[in-house]
């Protein structure tokens, strides 16, 4: 690190000591100046929603947040997030939003260091800084704008102690026309582009080696890859007072970094991620303005424009809400589960094997071995002779399915492409291609992976293939990489796995029927909720993809399959993956409640929150979700398949709640379940209010 870059930093920390007060309350935003900067923040990022090969996960910006009198809200925040690419290109038009017309530091603009400047006739790329890597530590992911540039300001900073090098840009006067909150739509950031030949293309050096040779027919990826970088990277520029929620997601032990998620009160979303710290300071800022904003309007009657919610999202949970058995465990790696193993390779304790497996999962080194037990391809009493032998077996008849495949007449052949294979094709070239295992053209295992599916709709014709098979399969073939073994353990999780829900009406149905119970349960007024709605809000339609797909696009892969992995392993119900949904409800659906949103609106805020999501948080909220359901002393009948134990236990004895029947059985004169009745006229569900561990 240069003595400059070491300087700046020592300053701004101190200039962090010194301004900072967190006690104030609020004070120092009721007496900020109009347009006073009050945080900024270097290497804030945003991510494609979904990844594309050959686009950067990680697109870095300068985020900045200043005070503005509003006549409705007394003091609002206006937040503005710059990609540093087009800082880099000194692009006018951008820089201009990062220091407000009516800020101090405008006013009294001090020319001090250096400007980064592109000369005329010079080549740009030669001119720009190469952009670091967004994994690196915060410090040094930065791009070099000017001496002046504080990397972290924060509350309390002035015109002396905070010196912008953007203030000397120009100064639009279309920048201040509108005091309401503005979300840069696609139009906009194309228009506020166009004045740059190269804007589209040089905002990622990625994008521009691809373009410049691809002047005629481009292909598809490449068009995707472009307009992502549209949409990413415009300014992106709100007034807070008018959002409908902020919600900030700390990922770290420390509390420091994480999401900040801005949801408009059109249900538009902006993920804002905080990779090297500086969340904690911003939430700080936050409270702060949440005390001034609750004291101005204390007199006032409440409208729409003071409705914002904020909350806060810890990566921990309260000891009260925590399985016992929490951390007891720890991944399960070569050496233990070697333990496990007598000397003839047969699983001595399967039931301790699992419980290891539900609350430590698998190290990714063993789950092709591992994953074979859970998918019941391999038995648990098995030998490693017999598991051998097994494998030629199994092999043989793969190869026997295969041969069916391929001897097809032409008119069965015709009709399997119709069908089948049609789909197949279409979606295994876009299944999983950000994975190095599937990544480039002509990659063989694409082709594995098609084969299997092909061959599994041969296989099982009244299933046949369906769209989504493909998600379920790619993780399958990349920790086993054997094709006729992953053949085999695919067959095994849609047979033997229920929360592999097939896409049959009558099996998703079951799914939701005991999902809606577990909501009435556990959480009463979401379900009260959905009740309002109607027909709509009981269909559920927001968590249809997360059981169909196993959560895989709502969380990264390494997290989805510490899921699927709690799943398989059966610990003391087979239906883990609904607890898992009345988690992700319980931690990301306060919005919902709160702001009683439609059916439409429902489902776009569980869409966008997917890949933004603590999926190890959620694991452990589900965890003591099925540790507390397991307490009530009575159930209600329509749950009952719910506690059946998984396959044998360490103890003869099991605890068992007492059946109450619901009522609702119209093709039975009896409880099916052996349910007692309740006296007519008494509150059925009252004893179901879900007990929180005190």
């Amino acid at each position: 690190m240069s003595l400059g870059r070491l300087l700046r930093r020592a300053s701004s920390k101190a200039s962090d000591l010194l301004t900072f007060n967190p006690g104030a309350g609020g004070s120092s935003l009721r007496s900020g100046l109009d347009g006073e900067i009050i945080f900024s923040k270097n290497n804030v990022c945003v991510h494609p929603a979904e990844p594309l090969p050959g686009l950067a996960e990680h697109h870095p910006g300068y985020l900045c947040v200043h005070v503005e009198k509003d006549e409705s809200l007394g003091t609002t925040l206006i937040l503005t997030w710059v990609p540093n690419s087009r800082i880099q290109r000194q692009d006018e038009e951008a820089l201009r939003y990062i220091t407000p017309e009516s800020s101090p530091v405008r006013r009294n603009a001090r020319r001090r260091g250096r400007r980064l400047v592109v000369e005329a006739g010079a080549d740009p790329s030669s001119q720009q800084q190469q952009q670091p890597s967004a994994g690196e530590e915060g410090d040094e992911g930065s791009c070099e704008l000017s001496d002046e540039v504080s990397r972290d300001s924060t509350m309390g900073s002035d015109s002396d102690t905070f010196s912008s090098p953007f203030c000397l840009s120009p100064v639009s006067e279309a920048l201040c026309e509108s005091s309401s909150s503005v979300f840069l739509d696609n139009e906009s950031r194309l228009e506020s582009m166009n004045h740059s030949a190269s804007s589209a293309s040089s905002l990622d050096s990625h994008a521009l080696s691809e373009s410049s040779s691809q002047s005629q027919g481009m292909r598809w990826e490449e068009q995707q890859k472009l307009l992502a970088l549209e949409q990413l990277c415009g300014v992106f520029r709100v007034d807070l007072g008018h959002m409908r929620s902020l919600r900030l997601f700390f990922s770290d032990e420390a509390c420091t970094s994480g999401q900040l998620v801005i949801a408009s009160r059109e249900s538009q979303y902006k993920i804002l991620h905080f990779h090297h710290a500086g969340l904690d300071k911003l939430a700080e800022v936050f409270q702060q303005w949440k005390c001034c904003r609750e004291t101005q309007l204390k007199d006032q009657v409440s409208d729409e424009k003071s409705c914002m919610q904020f909350s806060i999202q810890r990566p921990t949970l309260p000891s009260a809400e925590t399985h016992p058995e929490e951390r007891l465990y720890r991944r399960l790696d070569v050496t233990t589960w070697l333990r496990h193993l007598n000397q003839n390779g047969q699983v001595e304790e399967e039931y301790k094997l699992r419980k290891a497996i539900f609350f430590g999962g698998i190290d990714p080194s063993i789950r092709g071995e591992v994953w074979p037990f859970l998918l019941h391809y391999y038995s648990y009493d098995s030998s490693s002779q017999e598991r051998e032998a097994w494998r030629l077996q199994k092999r043989s008849q793969y190869h026997d399915i295969q041969q069916r495949r391929l001897s097809m007449s032409p008119e069965e052949h015709s009709e399997f492409w119709r069908k089948v294979q049609f789909t197949v094709d279409k979606d295994v070239v876009r299944t999983d291609r950000s994975n190095h295992f599937f990544r480039g053209e002509n990659n063989p295992n694409v082709e594995i992976m098609r084969r299997i599916l092909l061959n599994y709709a041969v296989f099982n014709p009244d299933m046949g293939y369906c769209q989504g098979m493909s998600d379920l399969v790619a993780p399958l073939l990349t920790e086993i990489q054997d094709e006729s073994d992953t053949f085999w353990c695919f067959v095994g999780l849609m047979e033997n796995t229920i929360f592999i829900s097939s896409p049959r009406d009558e099996d998703m149905e079951r799914q939701l029927m005991y999902l809606r119970e577990l909501l009435r349960l556990m959480l009463p007024r979401f379900h009260q909720h959905l009740t309002r709605l109607g027909e709509d809000g009981l269909q559920l339609l927001f968590c249809h993809r997360w059981i169909l797909l196993c959560f895989k696009r709502e969380f990264p892969d390494t997290e989805a399959l510490r899921m699927w992995e709690a799943c398989w392993a059966h610990y003391q119900t087979d239906y883990f993956h609904l607890f898992l949904c009345v988690a992700i409800i319980v931690l990301y659906g306060d919005d919902v409640t709160e702001q009683q949103l439609a059916t439409d609106q429902m489902l776009l805020h569980f869409s966008n929150l997917s890949m933004h999501m603590n999926g190890e948080l959620v694991l452990r909220k589900a965890r003591s979700l099925l540790y507390q359901f397991r307490l009530l002393p009575r159930i209600p009948c329509s749950l009952h398949d719910l506690c059946k134990l998984c396959g044998p236990g360490m103890w003869d004895s099991r605890y068992i709640p007492t059946v109450e029947c619901s009522g609702e059985h119209p093709d039975s004169q009896s409880c099916p379940y052996g349910g007692t009745s309740t006296p007519q006229g008494s509150k059925t569900r009252d004893i179901f209010t879900f007990r929180k561990q005190t």
